[in-house]
């Protein structure tokens, strides 16, 4: 068992230096992390500073810093993803270069416990009558047995140990897929970042009344929308005594009205929830559905880069919580169908039940009675049976009814009724 010895003692000396270049890897992760951290606190000063033109120029400034700095992070990972999988590699082929040397040894061992055994040590004795070699063979037999026996453990020691180390080894690579992933989201964060700004600059001109001005219509367009998730979570939210929970389960369509959940997006989705829309301080998971449901549809015509926070930060939502020309945003894969427009008044049921009939998404503005804001949502399938529309929601979910939309949005603040007299339609 040398053999195994000396490769143990490599392996545990491979696996010292490792450690140490690790170690050394993380302390500059930490750094680093600590330096994004700074700029997440200088940004935090800044907003509650006030709206200003100078301050927002200084928010995007180090809103770039600390993307810059999340990215390093990120490379560091990576780096230390690849250095890790390197190393359970390497002792995977090591591990699997010792079982089938422990396995030869083995079948070396039980060849010769057959041979023995073939040759009886008592047979042996009957025959010659040598006391001696009776006790010599009946050794040997014993010994074989034994080193048999521990092969065979050292063996299965050696094959479980693989396999850990081979579920580690698909662990890492995991880590890998999500770190990378990570790293291109935030290089497209660090350009939006950069247009971000260009476009500030340029329709502000560098004067604070601009800026004012653009920032005004924000609010106006809040108008028309529900601040979702700070009603949803104050606390008094029900549904005829049912909770929002409760009341989209006593109200699921049939599963054959489903479309793919591969096109849905959540406004509330922690990697975008708190992504402030443009250059406004309207965050997606308060003001986000129009943004969310457009990224919906691009998704759905074959847009597999499209994230709601990516669309959040392009230049045609600078100043808009909802956009619909697209022809507006060079790098966009869909267009807005001109035979509807996008104002209010425009909703023809007749055009939405062929649209989805031939699986044509529709977005939808549900409004509260009484000029009290509203939301947006996905028309994607009528049910046949009933009648029914089947949506995305970006706040409630996917593959609700629409009534169920429409009654939880009732519900959102002052409890009123809904209506619906818009919709949106997008091309490839």
């Amino acid at each position: 068992f040398l053999f195994w010895q000396n490769i143990k003692a490599e392996t545990d000396s491979i696996e010292n230096e490792i450690t140490e270049a690790q170690e050394e890897t993380q302390e500059k992760i930490e750094e680093l992390e600590k330096r994004a951290d700074v700029y997440r606190e200088i940004i935090d000063i800044k907003k509650k500073q006030g709206e200003t033109l100078n301050n927002q120029l200084a928010i995007t400034d180090t809103s770039i810093q600390q993307v810059q700095a999340q990215i390093e992070v990120s490379k560091q990972q990576i780096d230390d993803y690849n250095s890790q999988i390197t190393r359970i590699e390497a002792q995977i082929k090591e591990k699997s270069e010792t079982i089938l040397s422990q396995k030869e040894m083995l079948a070396n061992l039980m060849q010769a416990y057959y041979e023995v055994n073939l040759a009886s040590p008592i047979v042996s004795y009957l025959t010659s009558g040598n006391i001696a070699s009776f006790i010599v063979e009946k050794d040997r037999l014993s010994q074989t047995g034994d080193k048999i026996k521990d092969l065979v453990v050292s063996v299965k020691e050696i094959r479980d140990d693989l396999e850990v180390q081979s579920k580690e080894l698909d662990k890492k690579k995991g880590e890998f897929v999500l770190t990378k992933e990570k790293l291109q989201n935030q290089g497209s964060t660090l350009e939006s970042a950069k247009k971000q700004k260009e476009t500030l600059l340029a329709q502000t001109k560098g004067e604070e009344a601009r800026y004012a001005q653009l920032l005004e219509r924000v609010e106006q367009q809040k108008q028309d929308l529900l601040n979702m998730d700070q009603l949803f979570l104050s606390g008094n939210f029900s549904v005829g005594g049912l909770s929002a929970d409760e009341y989209i389960k006593k109200n699921v369509p049939p599963s054959s009205v489903f479309a793919s959940t591969s096109w849905f997006f959540s406004q509330k989705d922690p990697k975008w929830a708190d992504v402030n829309i443009g250059n406004s301080t309207s965050d997606m998971k308060n003001w986000g559905c129009a943004v969310t449901s457009v990224a919906m549809v691009a998704k759905f015509y074959g847009d597999s880069k499209i994230t709601p926070g990516i669309l959040a930060k392009k230049p045609i939502f600078s100043f808009d919580l909802m956009k619909w020309q697209m022809n507006e945003w060079s790098d966009a894969k869909i267009t807005l169908v001109d035979t509807y427009g996008s104002s209010h008044r425009n909703l023809s049921w007749t055009a939405i039940d062929s649209l989805v009939k031939n699986k044509q998404p529709v977005i939808v503005y549900i409004g509260k009675s009484g000029g009290k804001g509203g939301h947006y949502v996905v028309i994607h399938t009528k049910e046949s049976k009933t009648g029914k529309y089947v949506v995305h929601d970006p706040y409630f979910g996917a593959n609700l009814y629409l009534d169920t939309s429409r009654a939880l949005v009732g519900a959102m603040g002052t409890n009123t009724g809904t209506y619906l007299d818009q919709m949106i339609v997008y091309k490839d």
